[in-house]
């Protein structure tokens, strides 16, 4: 309650209104009246009082409905209820809509100043909360901020809405992999000052991270000057390849318009991309965990990756497949045997895609997270 606090009577009677006014002042409070609900309600507004007295039987508007609109406004003032009504039904009405105290007239004025500090105290307890309530709200917002810097936006949120903490494990599940790597970064150590290649590597991982975000991809995580990221998870995504190989040319795309110069060029990307089974979870240990996915499909993205030369986006035949109707330029490397496996793998070059508005739409609008 602030030093003056406001007070707004709404009464019609001037006998009662006179009373309780002169009452109220000699409390110190700033007193304001309406005898009307259409001026009761501009009052109400513009002082947000601390305090409202409202009687029920009004002129031109029932008293309990004009409680409800003032508690739909604001539900933080004490408003106490005053009428010469005694019925336990409109008594009950009034605070089953709001009211937090109930006097029948003619009123005892100790009966009356008692009422009003329970009124008041029910207020500064509710008004308390609001204030909790934005703090953990706001404390809410800065640990979700926190978060996402991270970790993926769907994981946070799933974090932090969940009612328990994470365990390790995951389950498996279909899943497009993605590895993109900045081509001949290593060389440049020799010739440039630590900060400097942190400022070019940042400059170029952000641009690869923007496009993972912008179609929805789950960003694992940054292995020193490349990136990998999966789609399908945690947020299912019935596109999830289209999804893939879509952020594989943005991110070919948004080096080569607007990525950082290094001695007069613009550094390129090698990515490769696979469609399979892994299991999608926590690994670590229960002091600190990596929301990541595990398994021959992981494996595949990456050598892929290695494979591809500069500026190239490399695919397994199970993601192109799933793609193909997309593809407007593309070459068939044919099988591959790749590092560390046994059965080759079918390997195809994506340098185009041709994808309709809608489409396209529908790539790039986020999902809601599954809890």
């Amino acid at each position: 309650m602030s030093s003056t606090p406001h007070v707004l009577i709404v009464d019609d009677e001037p006998e009662a209104l006179n009373l309780v006014r002169r009452l109220l002042e000699a409390d110190g409070f700033r007193v304001h009246v309406a005898t009307e609900g259409e001026t009761a309600l501009r009052l109400f507004e513009e002082l947000r009082p601390e305090l409202v007295l409202l009687d029920i039987l009004l002129p031109t508007v029932d008293g309990i409905e004009l409680l409800k609109v003032m508690r739909a406004r604001d539900p933080v003032p004490a408003i106490v209820m005053v009428s010469a009504l005694t019925s336990e039904r409109i008594m009950l009405e009034s605070l089953l809509a709001g009211a937090d105290e109930y006097i029948s007239k003619p009123f005892p004025i100790k009966e009356m100043r008692i009422r009003i500090r329970k009124a008041l105290e029910k207020a500064r307890l509710r008004k308390e909360n609001v204030r909790l309530q934005e703090e953990l709200n706001r404390a809410n917002e800065r640990l979700k901020a926190l978060f996402e810097k991270y970790m993926p936006t769907p994981v946070a949120e799933r974090l932090i809405s969940a009612p328990t903490l994470p365990d390790l494990g995951g389950t498996r599940q279909v899943i497009t992999v993605i590895f993109a790597d900045v081509r001949n970064f290593t060389s440049l150590s020799e010739t440039h000052p630590p900060d400097k290649l942190m400022d070019i590597l940042n400059t170029y991982l952000s641009q690869a991270t923007e496009a993972i975000v912008k179609y929805g991809g789950t960003l694992d995580k940054f292995m020193g000057d490349g990136v990998m990221a999966f789609y399908n998870a945690p947020v299912p995504q019935e596109d999830h390849a289209l999804r893939a190989v879509a952020t594989a040319l943005e991110i070919h795309h948004r080096v080569q318009e607007s990525g950082p110069t290094v001695n007069g060029k613009r550094l390129t990307f090698g990515i490769g991309i696979h469609t399979g089974d892994a299991v999608v979870g926590n690994v670590g240990s229960s002091y600190l965990m990596n929301y990541t996915a595990l398994g021959d499909s992981v494996n595949v993205a990456k050598r892929l990756q290695e494979m591809a030369e500069p500026g190239q986006t490399l695919v397994s035949k199970a993601t192109y497949d799933l793609v193909a109707p997309y593809v407007s330029e593309f070459e068939d490397l044919g099988e591959v045997q790749l590092y560390g496996r046994q059965e080759p793998v079918r390997v195809f070059g994506i340098h185009a895609l041709n994808i309709e508005d809608e489409t396209l739409r529908r790539l790039t609008d986020q999902l809601e997270p599954v809890h």
